[in-house]
């Protein structure tokens, strides 16, 4: 599925993709969302669920109950959970937000679906978040940049960039790109 979204994208750099929801809705998908939170081992959000929790409660029967939830059009993601988590370096704190699980395995299949339709339309010299790219990745092009002769590098950070982003644009800037309206609504609940 992620190669077809990909090389469809890839092709047609205008295309709108319109029937994106029901691939979210999918069980295999839901399941790759739950190995890729189970793999985070992260904490528990506002209902306190942890991930021993889920899995003795049983994945199958959750992920079951959440792809109905999707479909029938129940699915509510849960207020997030807000914590405050030392800077390093300084003396200073940083909010981050917990989503509940079942929110985050959903995030992650919508990830997984919306990664691909975007990730064709990505410069290769874009390196942050990104699949199979990392920081040692851009090292080596400002190494190869450097024996190229290229003597300077700008380094930007936006002050508190997540919480910054003004959600009815960055909706703007995906409707480009899709306009299935159901997966839009989705996103904006999750950003909500």
């Amino acid at each position: 599925m992620q190669h077809a979204l990909y090389r469809a994208a890839k092709a047609d750099p205008g295309r709108r993709f319109h029937a994106l929801y029901d691939k979210v809705c999918r069980r295999d998908v839901l399941q790759r969302g739950w190995v890729a939170v189970r793999a985070n081992n992260g904490a528990p959000g506002i209902d306190k669920t942890t991930l021993a929790q889920i899995e003795e409660y049983g994945v199958a029967r959750l992920l079951d109950e959440m792809a109905d939830e999707l479909r029938e059009g129940r699915y509510r993601p849960l207020p997030a959970r807000r914590v405050l988590i030392p800077k390093p370096g300084t003396a200073e704190q940083r909010p981050l937000s917990i989503p509940a699980v079942r929110d985050r395995i959903v995030q992650a299949a919508l990830k997984i679906v919306f990664e691909p339709v975007f990730e064709a339309d990505m410069l290769g010299c874009s390196f942050g978040f990104r699949p199979k790219r990392s920081a040692h990745d851009a090292l080596q092009v400002l190494i190869d940049e450097c024996y190229r002769g290229r003597r300077w590098v700008v380094e930007t950070d936006i002050a508190d960039c997540f919480s910054a982003i003004p959600h009815d644009e960055l909706i703007r800037a995906v409707e480009e790109r899709v306009c299935d309206q159901s997966v839009l609504k989705l996103l904006r609940a999750i950003l909500r």
